[in-house]
């Protein structure tokens, strides 16, 4: 439980520090340092996939998908095996020690 306590009393003093900064005046100037425009008054411009990278960057998501998909399997599968083996040997051990 003590460190419940400590929590509360280090989200307590966070908040009054928080509360020191909010009396000064530049602390948070949010809306000069977060503006989506550029100096020039451009909009930000973001590159954009043609038609045919697209498809080919989706079917190679695809492909690994699957590949992690068979990969996913082929784990269970073993995983099984081994553990039905391991199973099946004790069960064996011990019939043939009683």
């Amino acid at each position: 439980m003590a460190s419940g306590i400590g929590f509360i009393l280090d989200a307590n003093n966070k908040m009054g520090n928080n509360r020191a900064l909010l009396n000064r005046g530049g602390s948070f100037n949010i809306q000069a340092m977060n503006k989506f425009i550029q100096p020039s008054g451009r909009k930000y411009t973001f590159k954009k996939l043609s038609e045919l990278s697209s498809k080919k960057l989706r079917t190679q998501i695809e492909q690994e998908k699957l590949q992690e998909r068979k990969r996913t399997v082929a784990l269970i599968m073993v995983s099984t095996a081994i553990s039905v083996l391991a199973f099946w040997g004790a069960f064996e051990f011990m019939n043939f020690i009683f």
